[in-house]
């Protein structure tokens, strides 16, 4: 979606009244309910989310002065960290060229305030310039509508989720309320023992020459399939799967149904125990959610062995991470695509589409990497 149209406000006559109490806002005592179309969206939140994407262009203009009287708790501060990570993935000889950002309503009612509150689900993907691949996120939004007149005016942007067009650890502080949606501390929190196969941090200097095919640990499994797995359910979560995420996350359930998907094999016996690797309709192993333990799982059972460099993954494989500062590891994350020797991951929580090894690093900048070959 991309207007030249760079307003703010919607019309009355756009809005459809309804004479009836939003079932799902049992807490409103309006009788009357507005409305808007996702086209009426996007000409104005559309247009604001653009706006913000268009920053990371390397030929953008964009001064990135938000309009008088818009309440965002990002501001001029997010716009001018933008510009500062577009500088150093670009010094990385990582450059964007395009971007498109859509909208999706996933709900919206009158507050007692007399306001609009709309959600809604934005999906923003840029265009790599070196090598024309489409990296991207997705992120829930709640755009906050006063009446001015007879206009419905935006007012206020509250991110419920952090945004992919900053570092993590930056992206983090501009989410409302400080619910980031982030992978902090996977479920269930649990202390692991240490595994008899040692885990070996990952070097995440990029080698002057880099390996050739990737040689996989057993044969067997489909690489292919895991990839085309992660991009299937990226963003739209596989619904015979339990979620969990807003529950510590999903990233490392993500990561395990991609793992079954190209062929790991349930492995049965106690949930608690990282010797086992199994789901089922009411329960799952700890080793299927937690990060630890699936790390823990993958070295014990030989599915899969430790790489020494984080730029020697390749499609199937995932990555580990402890945060800065962290006491245990918090996020996995597969590889899903491949390309000018680099890795792309596609993971959950936060929602990620081939997000590069370059904004990666940038996420977890000062964290520790684990890289496992599978």
């Amino acid at each position: 979606m991309k207007k030249n149209k760079k307003y703010f406000t919607l019309t009355m006559s756009c809005i459809m009244i309804c004479t009836s109490v939003l079932a799902a806002f049992p807490l409103q005592a309006y009788a009357t309910s507005g409305t808007i179309s996702e086209t009426e969206l996007d000409s104005s939140a559309g247009i604001y989310l653009e706006d913000k994407a268009s920053v990371m262009l390397s030929n953008s203009t964009n001064k990135g002065n938000l309009k008088s009287g818009f309440k965002t708790r990002s501001s001029n501060t997010e716009i001018a960290l933008m510009k500062a990570y577009r500088d150093r993935l670009a010094q990385k000889g990582e450059t964007y060229k395009d971007y498109d950002t859509d909208l999706e309503i996933l709900s919206q009612y009158i507050g007692d305030d007399g306001n609009l509150y709309v959600t809604a689900k934005e999906t923003t993907m840029l265009t790599i310039a070196e090598n024309n691949v489409e990296t991207g996120y997705s992120a829930n939004h709640t755009f906050v509508y006063e009446q001015n007149g007879n206009e419905w005016e935006l007012i206020e942007d509250r991110q419920l989720e952090p945004t992919g067009l900053l570092p993590l650890y930056q992206a983090n502080q501009f989410v409302y309320n400080g619910s980031d949606g982030s992978s902090e501390a996977d479920v269930p929190i649990i202390n692991e023992n240490e595994s008899d196969v040692p885990e070996i941090e990952a070097s995440i200097i990029k080698p002057d020459v880099m390996e050739g095919d990737k040689v996989s640990t057993r044969s067997g499994y489909n690489y292919q399939a895991m990839a085309t797995y992660l991009e299937k359910y990226w963003s739209y979560y596989n619904p015979a799967y339990r979620s969990f995420a807003g529950k510590g996350g999903d990233c490392t359930n993500f990561v395990s149904q991609a793992l079954r998907e190209g062929g790991w094999a349930d492995k049965s016996g106690w949930y608690k125990s990282s010797d086992n690797w199994w789901y089922n309709e009411t329960n799952q192993t700890w080793s299927w959610v937690n990060v630890d333990y699936l790390g823990t799982f993958a070295r014990s059972s030989g599915r899969c062995t430790m790489l020494d460099n984080v730029w020697k993954l390749r499609v199937g494989d995932f990555l580990q991470v402890k945060a800065a500062n962290a006491t245990s590891k918090t996020h996995s994350m597969m590889v899903s695509y491949y390309s000018n020797n680099t890795p792309y991951f596609t993971y959950h929580s936060s929602n990620r589409y081939r997000r590069s090894m370059n904004q990666v690093l940038e996420d977890w900048s000062g964290g520790t990497y684990y890289a496992y070959r599978t």
